[in-house]
């Protein structure tokens, strides 16, 4: 646990595996909710993410019933796949492409946009009013601006699905109910707002990583290509090796200081988990900066253990197998053509800020 400047006050990283899941664990010390009041909440409104105890637990059940195993397993992979095929069909013809742009930035918002019924014409706006919120720190007015225009759209597509409920999650987040209690339509709005910013963001980072680790040493995308059983295990120790947070933000309890690690932490200090430091210690991984597909990768603290473990996760790995599958089925060929310009960069957020491949 070292001392860090952080936003431009002193803060602390945890860097090893055994102090930061014992971070995640305790909630009591490192309260989950406060980073996201301070970062999104400002933007979209509370969300379960900025809510703390009982009323997470319970915004959590209300909010997240579409991404549940079960329900993640019923999502068809046609869906999926429509939605990589119609990216693909618009640079499929070029002899070059930057598969960030083209692709791995628009995916995932793409598949939030249809599990929500929105139509297939609309999405790139979505993905436009998406990106503006994410960017609410740097340009705070455009954020806002996009927010309310989001917001606009949505309350008639709330309206309609009170009337007429679909089997899109925008329904089941008006008509789902826990212990009595229902989503108001300003709680709906926030919450379509953290799938879209906080859900998709990072799984088309995962994604970019993930292409990254395969094209970088043609070796391994050549081995996925050929032995489809590798495919997932490839994905799992990309997650692993270049996690989409490297870093994740917390902040110390504010009524004490507290004990952690050998050092004394001052309340409302910003605290950062150092996931990729957790996902390369010597002490659980051999060898841990070498990617190799295959290694036993289940203690890796990439969706954070403990009852705030990322609800997104198994869409995030649906999405990146049914991905990874097509990719390779239509673009078996694929060549990275400048390794050094796309290694995965940022502080919290990682991935490629581009991937110029050949066809």
């Amino acid at each position: 646990v070292v001392p860090i400047s952080f936003l431009g006050d002193m803060g602390w990283l945890i860097t090893d595996h055994s102090h930061v899941a014992a971070a995640f664990r305790d909630n009591e010390s490192f309260p989950p909710h406060t980073p996201y009041k301070i970062g999104i909440e400002p933007v979209i409104g509370e969300t379960f993410q900025s809510m703390e105890g009982d009323r997470h637990r319970l915004f959590r059940r209300l909010a997240t019933p579409s991404f549940r195993p079960r329900s993640v397993d019923v999502i068809d992979d046609d869906l999926l796949a429509s939605v990589a095929n119609d990216l693909i069909d618009n640079f499929i013809d070029r002899e070059v492409v930057d598969l960030v742009s083209v692709f791995t930035q628009r995916y995932p918002f793409a598949v939030i946009a249809r599990l929500l019924g929105i139509p297939k014409e609309e999405e790139e706006q979505f993905y436009r009013w998406a990106m503006a919120i994410l960017r609410f720190r740097t340009d705070p007015e455009n954020a806002i601006a996009c927010r309310d225009e989001f917001w606009e759209y949505l309350d008639p597509v709330i309206a309609d699905r009170k009337k007429s409920p679909t089997e899109d999650v925008i329904s089941h987040l008006i008509h789902d109910e826990v212990d009595g209690l229902r989503m108001s339509d300003e709680q709906i709005k926030s919450h379509i707002g953290i799938m879209f910013t906080a859900g998709s963001s990072t799984t088309h980072d995962s994604l970019g990583n993930i292409l990254y680790s395969l094209l970088a040493n043609h070796d391994n995308w050549e081995r996925v290509r050929i032995y489809p059983e590798t495919r997932m295990l490839a994905i799992e120790e990309t997650l692993r090796w270049e996690p989409a947070v490297s870093v994740l933000p917390r902040m110390s309890r504010a009524e004490h200081s507290i004990e952690f690690g050998g050092v004394t932490i001052e309340p409302n200090t910003f605290v950062l988990f150092g996931i990729c430091g957790a996902n390369h210690d010597s002490s659980v991984f051999d060898n841990p900066h070498e990617y190799q597909i295959g290694r036993d990768t289940e203690s890796m603290m990439t969706f954070g253990p403990g009852p705030r473990m990322c609800p997104g996760m198994h869409l995030a790995r649906k999405e990146l197998g049914v991905t990874l599958d097509l990719l390779i089925d239509r673009l078996p060929h694929l060549h990275l053509q400048d390794p050094g310009q796309s290694q995965p960069c940022g502080t919290i957020f990682r991935s490629p800020q581009q991937l110029l491949c050949s066809l």
